[in-house]
């Protein structure tokens, strides 16, 4: 299994690895506490060597606690395997892509 890896660098969490079943549980847990207290306002998707729709789901998932904090956020860099896969889930029109 992969090692996904996270580094915040000011307003943008920067996720390097795979964002498939094996590593979003893990990666939710260790930016849980993050997202409670001071969600970034980017996070770039540059590092993804491989994502699914794990990876997507911890996206929507993400983009919720940044709303319920009242922050803004937008995802950068955002791999065409991921974008496929948001727009076959109609959620291009709900995720905020740049």
């Amino acid at each position: 299994m992969a090692t996904t890896t996270t580094d915040r660098d000011g307003e943008t969490l920067c996720i390097r690895g795979d964002l498939d079943f094996d590593s979003v549980a893990e990666l939710w847990n260790a930016t849980e506490s993050l997202f409670a207290a001071t969600p970034p306002s980017r996070i770039d998707l540059s590092g993804i060597r491989r994502a699914n729709s794990a990876g997507v789901a911890l996206l929507v998932e993400w983009f919720g606690q940044a709303r319920r904090q009242g922050q803004a956020l937008v995802f950068v860099n955002v791999p065409e395997q991921m974008r496929a896969i948001i727009a076959i889930a109609d959620l291009d029109t709900v995720l905020p892509l740049a």
